[in-house]
This record gives C-alpha cells, structure tokens and sequence, in this order.
C-alpha cells in the first residue's frame, strides 16, 4: 500500500494554507456583509469581551469562539474573518495529519474538498461560529487516530463551548472510548464543562448556567418551522457537488472498503463513528428541530458547516482506501492519483463559482441597515441612549453594545418599562425583522404609543417580506411625548372614483355582476393610478391603503405594484401577488424628495381577464405634535 510522504504531506499543508489566505482575501475584497445579525452580533461579543469580561461566559455567543477570536475581532469586523482563515488552515493541517495512512492523495484531496464547500467558504469569510466547531471534531479525531485518548476526550469535552451540534458529537465520541475500553481517558470529558461550571460560580454566583443559561431554551416556535427534508433537499448548496456526491459514495461503499482493507479495519471503524454518524446525526437533528419548531430552530443552511470537515475526513479516507486497494500497482496509482487530483480541484473551484457570487457585494437589506443606522448616528446626542431590535445598529453607528448608558437591545417592551427605562431624548431603532420576532415589539404597539415620536419612517428601495409575513420597514422613534393623527382622503371608494385620481382602467361590461364591480381586459397593465401625490410637509409618512375582493382566473398570475421614480431612476418597488380573495395593500410612503413620481398599477402576468369588486384607494396623512 501507499503511505503518506513527507513532500505530499507538506504540499497538502501548504495548499490548505494557501486555500484559507484566498479566502481571507476574498473578504477583504468583499464590501458585503453576509451575516448582518448573527454574524454582527458574534462580532461585537468578541470585539468588547475585553471591555465586558462576563461575555467570555455568554453561551449564545459561544465562549471558545469569544475567548479565541477576541484578540482578531479588535481589528474590526474582518478581523474575525482573519481569525477563521487561522481554524481553516488549521482544519487543513490537521485533517491532512489524520490522512496520512489513507495516502497522500486523500491528504491533497481534503482541503480542496472542505475549504471549497459553498456554506464553509461563506461562513469562514461572515466570520461565524461553524468553522471552529468544525475544528474541535477534525483535532479530536485525529488525536483518536493517534492513540492519544486522553488529549482526544479533553479536547472533546470543548465543543458545547463552541456550538450545540456537540450533542451529536460527543455521544459518539464516549462510544468509541467505551469501545476501546479507555476509561481512564472518559472522565477527561467532563473538563470543559468543569472549568466553566468553576467560572460561572465565581464570576455569576451559578455554577448551573450552562442549563440556566441556555439561550435555546425558551425559543421554541420563534421561527416557525418548515419541511422534514428540508437540509436534505438544500445539502448541495452547503457541502457542493464534489463533497456531497464523494461522501454519500463513501458512506455506500464503507462496508465493501472496509471489508477488503484488513491493514486500516480500525481506522475505518473509527471515522465511522466519530465521523460520518456526527454527520448523519446533525443533520437529522437540525431536519427534525426545522420540522418541529423546536428551540429556535431557523432552517439556516450555515448549521451544516459544522459537519464539512467531519465529512471531508470520512470521503477521503474511504474513498482513497479504496481506489488503493482496486489499483494494487504502484505504478497505476502513480499515474492515476496525479490527473483525479486536479480533475477533483477545478470540480470543486466551478461548483464553488456556481453555488456563490465572489467577492460579497453588499446587499439592499445592507444598503437599508446602513442608512437607519447613520439615520441614529445624525440624532442621537451626547447622553442619549439608543434602543434597538437590531444589533446592526450598534454596528453601524459606532457604540458598545454592551453598555448600557450607550446602547440597549430591546427584548419585549411593556407600559411600565417604557415609564422606568426610558429618559426623554432616548432613541429607538425598530426593525420589522427582529423586533417583530426575536423582540416581540410589533410596530403596531409602538405607533399608539404617544410616549414616542416618529423621527424617521425608512422603507427599502425593493419591499421585501420577513419571518411572521411582515413588511420590512425600519422606524425610529425618540421617547417624547405626542399626539399622532391622521387626515383620510379618499380616492376611490368602493368603485366610485372621486376627483383628482389619475386613474386608467381598461375595463369591460360586468354582466350580472354587483354594484361597484369592475372587470379588466387582459391586457399587462389594465389599471394605473398615476400622479399620486408625495407626503406634504409636516407629514411624518402616508399610509395608502387599497382593497378589494378579487377574482383571479385558475394558474393566471396577477400582481399589484407601487413604485416611485426620479426621472429615469427608480426609488421604490413594491410588488405582491393578487389571489382570488379579499384584497388588501397597506403601504407606509415617508416624505420623497420633490420630483418623484409615485405610480400604483395592476401587473396582469398571466394575460387573462379578472374582476375586482368594491375597490377603494384611502390615503391616511399622518402628522404628530407635541403632547
């Protein structure tokens, strides 16, 4: 059989290494953010730990991830994208360690493999939380490759502490011992979890909080849920053809390679079980807590890098095995494993170009975070304190997170703590993403509340639906006391068209239909409303409102659109299919600068005739003044 060389070896570090400086580079090159929540939010935990030590011990934030990349984080934002390209290389290395009896070609192959993967390739560059887990694994195993249980179980005993996919891992991890009969190595388990049940007596008087603290545990249902299959149906986009194809290949012919390679029995057992079944196993987990809802479950595909390297370990060395034990020649493999190898390299680099847009552009949900939070950097004055659903405004205005006489997350919000938390001239920032859902602030509750003043009402330039089917919309407030009111004008009311609506409706006889029906023609715009006018001064947004009962025929495709325009430029789009059913379109328009042109218009895409009976267009001017 053919083993490991040292020149092989070093040459799959180097590419390993090599691999992580392009991904680092990648995101030096990106002006996008890809994780504008999660991805903030393990930025700024680790960023001001060294301000606030007791977030070494958060666990949302994932405390061996905060104590390691802190130092990274103090260079900004890509700083913890640095520090992920330190654990890919060091998967790399280390993967390529655990290889060495499987060949240099499985040593080559695996960092082409994980480091190329769609999901790991974004996670490294978001600098998020998955890659690290995905180290901690690929250093347990290989120390189990080399004997070492002792070192293996300690390391292990880490990966609660790095994310939550270790209830998969672990288990296996104490079967493989008991296999083994190492049992003296067992205990070495409990170590990461005793060190910090000592921290969190000392620093928060709880040696429990790692069960009382869990930040799962009152999540269930938050997100909603989704389909069974749903991380099966999606695992190309995480782990990219060349992975996904080689590892399910893998898995089927286990019991044949293993079978055949008496040399490498134990080894084959051994990536079985502290390998592919952790892989199986968070991705059933993951699949059934989507289907059910259960502790915060989101369906983010990104929860499945934390398998990638486990993955890669597993393909390679059964793969490999295999291929050395069907071309016995030394001669054939040396001819064979040079052409697979760069063949494998450009499958990964084109799966990789298909799967992700590189670098990162930002986003229009970036662009819109960005101006709400220069909108709080423009109001907010020396003293005054800013609550937010949103950690990105902390971000993007500059301010610790962290202190409280600066900046404060808001999590629910009831009369009584408006009354004791708020000062006069503190500023809200809600958005419609988080502050609907993870905040449990609706905007509803807010905009009756007149303890606060609108200061700015921001609407995307594309409309966009977020968790719960609402609106994305961002609003901040200022804590003073008003009166808001609204003047109702109404356009067209229940048919009847009033003065002044710029209104063309290419409509047909409605035979036998009730008063107030109209019936359309087919053809792609039968209805515009043109001219609609812009929010007059002292209004802090209008509110237009129209409804109707519809009548859409069967597989025809019908929508309704509002749009703004400045000359040839367009401001606004604002888009939402049109079923058969009650009809209703409830769009907020701040002030726009003089010269835009605001248009609402029916999209007949499916070219076929259809009724809208009692249609009514309102517009609500709202205004406030001081209480």
């Amino acid at each position: 059989m053919q083993h490991s060389t040292r020149g092989t070896e070093a040459f799959a570090i180097a590419l390993g290494v090599l691999l992580a400086m392009v991904l680092l580079v990648l995101r030096a090159t990106s002006e996008g953010l890809l994780e504008m929540g999660d991805g903030v939010n393990h930025y700024m935990i680790a960023r001001y730990s060294w301000r606030h030590p007791l977030l070494l011990l958060d666990l949302w934030g994932k405390p061996l991830f905060t104590v390691l990349a802190s130092p990274f984080a103090q260079l900004g934002h890509a700083g913890v994208a640095g520090f992920n390209a330190v654990v890919a290389a060091a998967t790399a290395w280390l993967g390529v360690r655990a290889l060495r009896t499987a060949g240099g070609a499985a040593q080559v192959a695996f960092p082409v493999l994980v480091l190329l993967a769609p999901q790991y390739v974004l996670m490294v560059m978001a600098g998020m939380t998955e890659p690290l887990f995905g180290l901690v694994t690929v250093l347990t195993v290989m120390l189990l490759l080399e004997g070492r249980a002792a070192p293996a179980a300690a390391v292990a005993s880490l990966a609660p502490f790095a994310r939550p996919e270790h209830i998969a891992f672990l288990p296996l991890v104490l079967l493989w011992l008991a296999h083994e009969r190492r049992w003296r190595a067992m205990p070495w388990m409990l170590l990461g979890l005793g060190l910090y049940m000592v921290l969190t007596a000392v620093f928060k008087g709880d040696p429990f909080w790692f069960w009382a603290g869990d930040p799962y545990r009152h999540a269930d249902g938050v997100y909603g849920s989704g389909p069974l299959d749903f991380f099966v149906d999606h695992a190309e986009e995480v782990y990219g053809r060349p992975l996904l194809n080689l590892g399910v290949a893998a898995l089927l012919l286990w019991p044949l390679v293993r079978w055949k390679d008496d040399e490498q029995r134990r080894t084959h057992r051994l990536l079985l079980i502290t390998a592919a079944l952790p892989v199986l196993g968070i991705v059933a987990i993951h699949s059934v807590l989507w289907w059910t809802g259960f502790r915060g479950s989101a369906g983010l595909l990104r929860v499945l890098v934390t398998t990638i390297p486990l993955a890669g370990l597993f393909a390679c060395f059964t793969l490999v095995r295999g291929a050395m034990l069907l071309l016995r020649s030394a001669h054939a493999w040396a001819i064979t494993a040079p052409v697979l190898l760069p063949v494998l390299a450009g499958w990964c680099a084109v799966d990789l170009a298909h799967q992700v847009k590189l670098p990162v552009r930002p986003e229009m949900n970036q662009h819109f975070l960005d101006r709400a939070a220069s909108a709080v950097k423009q109001h907010r004055q020396e003293g005054e304190r800013v609550y937010s659903t949103h950690p990105y405004m902390a971000f993007g205005a500059g301010l610790d997170p962290f202190d409280s006489t600066v900046y404060n997350t808001l999590w629910g919000l009831s009369d009584a703590e408006v009354e004791q938390r708020f000062r006069p001239g503190d500023l809200l920032a809600w958005d419609a993403q988080m502050g609907s859902n993870e905040a449990g602030v609706p905007l509803e509750r807010l905009l009756a509340d007149g303890r606060f003043a609108v200061l700015e009402a921001l609407e995307p330039p594309e409309a966009s639906r977020v968790l719960g089917g609402h609106e994305y919309e961002i609003f901040l407030f200022e804590r003073r006391d008003v009166v808001r009111s609204f003047t109702m004008d109404t356009l067209i009311w229940e048919g009847r068209v009033r003065d002044g609506a710029g209104l063309r409706a290419d409509t047909v006889p409605c035979p036998g239909a009730a008063s107030g029906a109209w019936c359309l023609k087919e053809g792609e715009f039968p209805l515009e409303v043109r001219g609609l006018p812009l929010p007059p001064p002292g209004v802090i947004y209008d509110e237009w409102i129209l409804s109707a009962r519809a009548s859409v025929s069967d597989g025809s495709r019908l929508a309704i659109v509002f749009a703004q325009r400045m000359g040839d430029q367009g401001v606004r789009y604002d888009q939402a299919d049109v079923v058969t059913g009650d009809l209703l379109f409830n769009r907020r328009v701040p002030p726009a600068a003089p010269g835009t042109e605001q248009v609402m218009y029916f999209w007949n895409m499916g070219g076929r005739p259809f009724r809208l009976e009692g249609l009514s267009l309102l517009r609500k001017r709202w205004t406030q003044r001081p209480a």
